[in-house]
């Protein structure tokens, strides 16, 4: 049995010496893990500077033979017979090497959104922006981290290779794209809000003028008040990201209890005085 440390949760589980499987699965947290039996016999890949190209580009020249070898040389079989090749001099190979443009060399770094996007598709970076952007609106670490985990999983049942889309994440939570992507989210809940602030006063007028129900006129603000509370909300969170210190639970939370009370003090108001 081999025993595996997993780089997620460092829960360290055991796995059958003759497992053929390149990745293992973490049975505490479902994080996929490199088989080490197999890790040592993955190749090794060498990436070669504008000189290595010139030099893995040069023709072998074939090796010159001496006079006792040539006796020993068979005689050629029977049928069409083929020049053999044209080996040029050193010095065309100098000239050829020093004219020679590479067109596949850029002075331009790539960067580490486009190598992820060729690896993972654009629709793919799209899906763990989403995931990314969905998580980091946690306000508690807790949670937070406990949605990233679900996160994972998902990458991980799409068929994302484990080190590639541990990559991409840590990539997307500092990438403005995804602070986009929450304030987006803020934006449509602020607009959603307002659409019920306006619907909660629309309701209170006609009913008002309508009816003029007296004490049961509480009721139909109800609709109102929950506009506005909604709104207050959306902007503070939309407030918690220019500004770091608003992005708290304990005043998310004070926010909410405060516009709860003042809800139910209403109440009680307009219904026993």
């Amino acid at each position: 049995m081999a025993e595996i440390r997993c780089g997620q949760c460092s829960t360290v589980f055991s796995i059958p010496e003759d497992y053929a499987a390149p990745y293992v699965k973490c049975p505490d947290c479902g994080s996929h893990q490199k088989n080490p039996a197999l890790s040592a016999q993955e190749p090794v890949y060498r990436i070669l500077d504008h000189a290595g190209r010139q030099r893995a580009a040069q023709p072998v020249a074939a090796p010159i033979e001496s006079p006792e070898n040539e006796a020993a040389v068979p005689p050629a079989p029977a049928g069409p017979r083929i020049a053999p090749p044209a080996v040029a001099s050193a010095e065309k190979k100098q000239a050829a090497q020093t004219v020679r443009v590479d067109h596949k060399i850029s002075g331009r770094p790539v960067s580490e959104k486009k190598i992820l996007e060729d690896a993972l598709g654009k629709n793919g970076m799209e899906m763990v922006f989403q995931l990314v952007a969905g998580y980091l609106d946690e306000l508690s670490e807790g949670r937070r981290q406990a949605e990233k985990t679900r996160a994972m999983q998902t990458l991980m049942r799409a068929r994302f290779p484990a080190e590639l889309a541990a990559r991409a994440v840590a990539f997307a939570e500092k990438s403005p794209e995804t602070e986009a992507i929450i304030w987006g989210n803020y934006l449509s809940s602020l607009k959603k809000g307002l659409l019920l602030l306006v619907v909660g006063a629309v309701i209170s007028l006609v009913v008002y003028f309508a009816a003029n129900p007296g004490r049961e006129l509480v009721f139909f603000q109800l609709p109102f008040a929950v506009g506005l509370a909604f709104t207050c909300n959306s902007l503070l969170h939309m407030a918690g990201l220019k500004f770091a210190g608003l992005r708290k639970s304990s005043i998310h939370y004070a926010f909410l209890f405060f516009a709860s009370l003042l809800i139910l003090v209403y109440i009680v108001w307009g219904v026993y005085f």
